[in-house]
């Protein structure tokens, strides 16, 4: 259990735990129920926009059994990798398991697949779901953008909550800060970086905190999310705009904006990033910062297409027009 208090808001000490018991069974951690949980939301989700585009509601499940697993698993690869920049002796030096050293080899495969000791990220999940989601669509030739569409604001709602699960982990926090929306905690991690910018006695006075970046970051995918959805019903549901006029993966280029654009400044906020290269590149900027070049060279790409084929339409229309004048 943590003690955690947001001062500068006039939140006094509040407790928090990071897991629950199960009738004395075994400890189940907060953020796996957290996660759990907004995958399922975001399986809901695709069925209701599924249904809206008359696809199969069996199409979710094809997807689903495949993109949540590969997601994970991206998630701890893409840790794993960043991780090993940072920590090669964790995977190529003396590894105990349970009080016993083991071999080099088996030390580096329970390092690799030791998630119950922390390690996922996002970004991974992200880029392996995109990935399966493309082979999937490419296997049972659908449109890979139509489904991506369909799935960024799922994926995004999800971020929102798992966020929520660093809240109960009290991690994913920021530098020390005195900023009136600043946290402050007694857990080891956000004591030591409080004392160390600011002193004990602001630590324990509360006049220092940290950068609750977490919450930046939700709140940050929450008005994604509503800006998606909300585009989505406006031009859907009341303004009815036919599907030949749609701009499939218009929402997959705006997510890859919009998450990348916050993210690169967020992550520069944060005290546990992973490092391309250390103390120079923060991993997750790197890649922010390309999934915002991506986005916006697929946004201009999208729009100048359609608005390329719209035209040709138009013109082989008026053709139409004129040949049936003339056969008149």
């Amino acid at each position: 259990m943590n003690k955690l208090a947001f001062p500068g808001l006039g939140i006094g000490e509040f407790t928090i735990r990071d897991s629950i018991s199960i009738f004395g069974l075994f400890e189940l951690r907060l953020y796996a129920v957290i996660i759990a949980f907004g995958m399922m939301l975001a399986v809901a989700y695709a069925f209701w926009r599924f249904h809206d585009n008359k696809i199969k509601l069996d199409t979710v499940l094809d997807y689903a059994v495949w993109v949540l697993p590969m997601s994970i698993i991206g998630a701890r690869l893409y840790y794993v990798f960043f991780d090993m920049i940072q920590n090669p002796d964790r995977y190529f030096g003396v590894t105990v398991v349970k009080g016993k050293e083991v071999g080099s080899f088996i030390g580096f495969l329970y390092n690799v697949v030791a998630v119950w000791e922390g390690g996922l990220a996002i970004y991974g999940g992200v880029i392996a779901g995109g990935l399966t989601i493309f082979v999937i669509s490419l296997i049972k030739k659908r449109n890979a953008m139509k489904i991506l569409d369909i799935a960024v604001p799922a994926v995004l709602f999800a971020q929102v909550l798992g966020r929520w699960g660093n809240f109960f982990n009290v991690e994913a926090f920021g530098y020390a800060t005195k900023l009136p929306w600043r946290m402050w905690s007694d857990s080891t991690s956000v004591k030591n970086e409080i004392i160390s910018r600011f002193g004990v006695d602001d630590y324990l006075s509360g006049v220092a905190g940290v950068h609750p970046t977490f919450l930046y970051e939700s709140l940050w995918n929450i008005i994604g999310v509503i800006l998606m959805i909300g585009t989505l019903i406006l031009t859907t549901k009341i303004l009815k705009v036919a599907e030949k006029k749609h701009v499939n993966g218009f929402f997959f280029a705006f997510y890859m904006i919009w998450y990348g654009f916050g993210r690169m400044f967020i992550e520069g906020l944060r005290t546990d990033s992973l490092w391309l290269i250390p103390g120079v590149i923060r991993a997750s900027i790197f890649v922010a910062i390309l999934t915002f070049i991506a986005g916006t060279a697929l946004m201009v790409y999208l729009l100048v297409r359609k608005k390329l084929l719209d035209k040709k339409s138009k013109q082989e229309d008026k053709k139409e027009e004129v040949k049936d004048g003339t056969n008149n």
